[in-house]
C-alpha cells in the first residue's frame, strides 16, 4: 500500500539558476548539490493535489488542494551508483480545504 497517493494536475514549474553557496546550509547529510550542465537550479513548483489519500484513506478537508513548493536537487553516491533527490526549502498548502460535494 502506498503511504501517500494523489493525482498531480495543472503543474507549473519555474527553474532559476542560483548561487550554490546559498543552498549549502540546506543540504542533508551525505548529499551534494546536483548540477545540470554545470549550473545549480532551484525550482518553484505549483500544482493541484487531487484525490489525495493517506494509507489508502481520504483525509477530510485535504483531499483536493493547491500546493506551491520551493525545491532544489541533490544526489548521493551509494556504492558505484548515483541516486538523485529533491530537498524542499518551503511547501505552502492551505490548512483546510473546501471539499465540493
Amino acid at each position: 500500500m502506498n503511504f501517500l497517493k494523489a493525482e498531480w494536475r495543472k503543474l507549473a514549474i519555474i527553474n532559476y539558476e542560483i548561487n550554490p553557496g546559498i543552498l549549502l546550509s540546506y543540504l542533508p547529510a551525505g548529499t551534494e548539490l546536483d548540477f545540470y550542465q554545470g549550473k545549480c537550479y532551484i525550482s518553484l513548483v505549483g500544482f493541484m493535489f487531487l484525490n489525495t489519500r493517506f494509507l489508502g484513506i481520504p483525509i477530510p478537508f485535504h483531499r483536493n488542494f493547491e500546493e506551491v513548493n520551493l525545491r532544489f536537487y541533490v544526489k548521493k553516491k551509494e556504492g558505484n551508483q548515483w541516486k538523485r533527490g529533491v530537498v524542499f526549502v518551503k511547501e505552502i498548502v492551505p490548512k483546510t480545504c473546501f471539499e465540493p460535494a
